[in-house]
């Protein structure tokens, strides 16, 4: 069975929720799919603190770490990631930057997740009038940055404030739109161990692997990069 972990970025069952109810649906019809799911700011409801406590101690002493660990474990467990999050201020929700910022000690430059190069990820927005792309954007830029092997994005403007004002002919565009999308994340996410590496990844990690090998060794990135034999020659993907 697939197992897909959604973050929602916010609590209302607006435009982007029922789209990902859509893509839910889709990816069912396509085989047997579990998903796990979180909804922000709910299952955390905190601002990062900027304390760099994960960056300089590691992430067991942030002090959210009891809150973000079993969204990140379930992550990790998971097969593919959806992100969502409707336009706020032409971006995502606060609460789903707020994630996002709770999640920087695992991006390539630190401590990446050996786990994170081999999933897919799926990226959903909504809004009225403007901003799709900077959404779009802030989430894809998490994704790439964990090292996520495939990712697919889907934005709409809806023209409308709730899902039930949108116009017929809207909403059938679309369901065939994430019809579409459904398909090709499903195809990778069950074919994920034979697809290429994204070469922005290799890129970078090899650029990482060159600066950390000058830092500190007591620094949490180089103890965590030697553990995992990345300074010599094994890589977290072939």
């Amino acid at each position: 069975m697939m197992r897909i972990t959604i973050i929602y970025g916010n609590e209302r069952k607006g435009s982007t929720y029922n789209c990902v109810r859509i893509l839910k649906k889709e990816l069912q019809n396509l085989g047997s799919v579990e998903f796990i799911e979180f909804i922000l700011p709910k299952d955390l409801p905190h601002f990062c603190h900027g304390c760099f406590n994960c960056f300089l101690n590691g992430e067991d002493t942030c002090p959210h770490y009891d809150l973000v660990k079993p969204i990140v474990d379930e992550i990790l467990f998971s097969d593919g990631i959806i992100l969502s999050s409707p336009v706020y201020a032409l971006d995502v929700t606060g609460a789903m930057k707020a994630f996002l910022d709770h999640l920087c000690y695992m991006w390539i430059p630190h401590r990446p997740k050996k786990e994170m190069f081999s999933k897919t990820g799926m990226v959903i927005t909504t809004t009225a009038g403007a901003g799709i792309n900077p959404c779009k954007k802030t989430m894809l830029n998490t994704l790439k940055y964990l090292g996520v092997k495939r990712i697919y994005s889907f934005g709409a403007r809806v023209k409308a404030y709730k899902w039930e004002n949108i116009a017929e002919v809207n909403k059938i565009k679309i369901k065939k739109e994430i019809r579409k999308k459904a398909r090709k994340f499903y195809s990778a996410t069950i074919n994920r161990e034979i697809l290429s590496y994204r070469k922005f990844t290799k890129i970078l990690f090899n650029v990482m692997k060159n600066m950390i090998k000058n830092y500190d060794d007591n620094t949490p990135d180089k103890k965590y990069w030697k553990q995992m034999g990345w300074l010599d020659e094994i890589k977290p993907f072939s």
